[in-house]
């Protein structure tokens, strides 16, 4: 009788970590790779106390569990975020959108993640973000330090938010950014 071979999963892992050439989420080449079990990240040392032993019909069922993800995607998506913006949309949208660079729309998201912390710490109304002009409305709140750059993060933001499906309550039709920018 043939004899099953079992290998630990971390085994596995290891193994399924070299073939993962793509993100799963955003498809860009990996260099880095954060490994996600159910939207968890699991990290090396988790990754090495993984002893079950298994075979590889097992590890076919067990694999659909896991994701490759590059450390931003893996970063956006597995971590709490702010609930003042749509950051996960917002990057979609400026991947599929626009022509910009991977790393440029790092920045903007790492902006704008930052600038919703800072609103909800200034106990910045979400609301006005539905208003026409919210750009002008929001001004007030803006740091102190790279307003520059918080402030175009915005106006991409609210940008990215006039392509969203209307619904009752948003209609942005009429609502264009400000002119002073």
């Amino acid at each position: 009788m043939m004899q099953v071979k079992r290998r630990p999963l971390s085994r596995y892992l290891k193994d399924f970590k070299h073939s993962e050439t793509h993100c799963a989420q955003c498809h860009k080449l990996l260099d880095r790779i954060t490994l996600v079990r159910q939207g968890v990240i699991v990290n090396k040392i988790a990754i090495s106390r993984l002893d079950t032993l298994m075979d590889d019909n097992a590890w076919q069922q067990e694999r659909s569990a896991w994701s490759a993800l590059c450390r931003f995607c893996g970063d956006l998506h597995c971590k709490e975020q702010s609930a003042f913006f749509n950051i996960i949309g917002f990057k979609q949208y400026l991947l599929e959108q626009t022509d910009m660079s991977a790393g440029t729309v790092r920045e903007y998201v790492v902006r704008l993640r930052r600038l919703g912390n800072h609103f909800v710490d200034q106990q910045v109304p979400q609301s006005i973000l539905l208003e026409c002009h919210a750009d002008e409305k929001l001004e007030a709140w803006l740091p102190d330090t790279s307003t520059n750059n918080y402030r175009i993060a915005l106006r991409k933001y609210l940008r990215f938010q006039r392509h969203l499906p209307l619904n009752s309550e948003q209609n942005f039709a009429d609502c264009e950014t400000s002119d002073i920018y």
